[in-house]
């Protein structure tokens, strides 16, 4: 009889691992601190507002605790084009602050898009791209949080007027190299190469989104500038990152969903929600861009989150 027990409560306990393991496998982003990092498209955040979005609306029973804190301009590997206004920010040198002060267990990283200094490919920027990768990996495991790239988004030549033809060695984001976009799929698909950790390929999805775009209308894009996505090229992004993290979360086209969500509660909540914690908490970790920014206090961050949280929380109620 004992030994039987003792299968059976075995049995139990490897069907409990195995059931925790399944859960955290079908909702990696929920139940845990999930930090996010990246340049200027981070730090205007409406692909995190989608994001963040879809996953309460589709598991409102799910936790959900992500802190996204992009920088304008920064890199992962301290490259920076001499006609800049100001050394780019580079992530590592408020990596370790980041680190200490949420203590994540999941780590989302976009970088590349200024790393690559808007110039023709060169193999010193490539290999400070990597080495900056590579460290980046380094820290991130040593804190015990797991770690998830997304590849670059694309760059489209087609709006910008001061581009350069020629692949001359330095050019810039002012005067941006005309075939910069296959720099960007060379870092890419070098981060496609980790086979230890998830990498969303979000440069190859974006292209074909917008080849659909100009194959019906030719200087079309959702990238104004040609650097920075506008509000449809965000929702792609976040659209590409559930499509591979939840798959069973299906979303309409850009065009239908972000119509749908302009008057949305809690949509515009998690938006305002976002937009409060990552300002909070990116001046509370502090950094350098042309001046040091650095708080001394979180709390009132934490106030105004703690409110919306409730207010969040009626709303799902009500749904």
């Amino acid at each position: 009889m004992k030994l039987k027990r003792k299968h059976f409560f075995i049995f139990l306990m490897i069907c409990i691992l195995s059931c925790t393991k399944a859960d955290k496998a079908m909702y990696p982003l929920h139940e845990k601190k999930v930090l996010i990092l990246g340049n200027s498209i981070t730090q205007d955040g409406k692909y995190v507002d989608f994001l963040e979005y879809y996953l309460r609306k589709n598991h409102p029973e799910k936790p959900l605790d992500i802190i996204s804190i992009g920088l304008s301009s920064e890199t992962v590997s301290g490259n920076s084009e001499p006609a800049h206004e100001f050394p780019r920010p580079n992530i590592h040198t408020r990596l370790n602050d980041a680190l200490q002060a949420v203590k994540p267990e999941l780590v989302i990283a976009c970088y590349g898009m200024n790393d690559g200094i808007f110039s023709a490919n060169n193999r010193e920027r490539f290999n400070a791209y990597k080495e900056g990768i590579y460290e980046l990996k380094r820290k991130i495991e040593k804190q015990g949080a797991t770690l998830i790239l997304l590849t670059p988004t694309i760059f489209d030549p087609t709006p910008i007027k001061d581009i350069v033809n020629k692949s001359e060695d330095v050019v810039g984001y002012k005067h941006p190299y005309y075939k910069y976009n296959d720099v960007l799929k060379s870092y890419a698909n070098w981060l496609l190469g980790f086979k230890d950790i998830q990498v969303i390929n979000l440069h190859k999805y974006l292209n074909a989104n917008l080849a659909e775009m100009k194959a019906h209308k030719g200087d079309a894009s959702f990238l104004p500038d040609g650097i920075h996505p506008n509000q449809t090229g965000h929702f792609l992004m976040a659209k590409k990152i559930l499509n591979d993290l939840y798959p069973k979360i299906q979303i309409d086209d850009p065009v239908t969903e972000i119509e749908k969500l302009k008057n949305d509660p809690l949509f515009l909540l998690s938006s305002k929600r976002r937009q409060i914690r990552s300002e909070g908490w990116l001046n509370y970790i502090g950094y350098k861009r042309e001046a040091v920014v650095k708080s001394n206090e979180i709390s009132a961050t934490q106030e105004q989150v703690k409110k919306l949280d409730d207010e969040i929380f009626k709303t799902q109620l009500n749904k």
